[in-house]
């Protein structure tokens, strides 16, 4: 997963990916609606909550600027300025929430199933906040400090690296260090906010499950 993020090239190869399967997955709903008359517009949720977080922070960071420039919020004796990371963060940030891309096409491959809205819901609150951390980030953005950007790779550390190889104690395993191996896939998918994803939804299937025993018992 860091390989994704510090390579430019794994990094659009990533967004690439997931733009196609983004299409992939509209077109899979639009005939879910046609086949079943019912819309499928709550699967959009997903979608939008991957752009919030990708896109946001850095919008956050333009309008703290915008604030310092027209005088409406008072600039640290450091200085401000309109820094790379901007333009730059929304694309690490997309590779980060992969999870919510994954959520939306399996929110469109099976929107029938009367369990995937609420399972969705808790999935995407669960991706949610972590990234709340993010949006912090924008304040660093725009700051004129030599060692800025030092507080952004520490948070974006914290949402890439396995939840397992935070748990272990010791250095970092090895495994998780190979490059595009078995150690990346693995990397990729115990990262933190897939995990919450995953646990968002086996919550929300769980509950709805259970739910449903509690209506229908005599």
């Amino acid at each position: 997963m860091l390989t994704l993020v510090t390579s430019d090239l794994a990094k659009y190869v990533a967004l690439a990916v997931m733009l196609l399967a983004i299409l992939f997955a509209y077109g899979k709903g639009r005939g879910a609606v046609s086949a079943s008359g019912r819309s499928v517009a709550w699967t959009n949720v997903p979608l939008i909550a991957f752009a919030i977080v990708s896109i946001g922070p850095s919008v956050f960071a333009i309008m703290i600027y915008l604030g310092y420039t027209f005088g409406l919020i008072q600039p640290p004796p450091s200085g401000y300025k309109f820094s790379i990371f901007i333009r730059d963060l929304p694309f690490d940030f997309a590779v980060i929430n992969w999870g919510f891309v994954a959520l939306y096409v399996t929110c469109r491959l099976w929107p029938n199933a009367v369990w995937a809205r609420p399972a969705m819901w808790l999935s995407v609150i669960a991706m949610s906040l972590p990234n709340v951390l993010l949006f912090s980030l924008a304040w660093e953005m725009v700051s004129n400090v030599f060692d800025a950007g030092q507080g952004i790779g520490i948070i974006e550390a914290m949402l890439i690296l396995p939840i397992i190889a935070m748990i272990l104690p010791g250095p970092f395993p090895d495994i998780f260090d190979a490059g595009y191996g078995i150690g990346f896939v693995l990397s990729t998918l115990l990262a933190p906010i897939p995990i919450l994803g995953l646990t968002g939804w086996l919550a929300g299937w769980a509950t709805f499950k259970f739910a449903r025993q509690a209506t229908v018992r005599p």
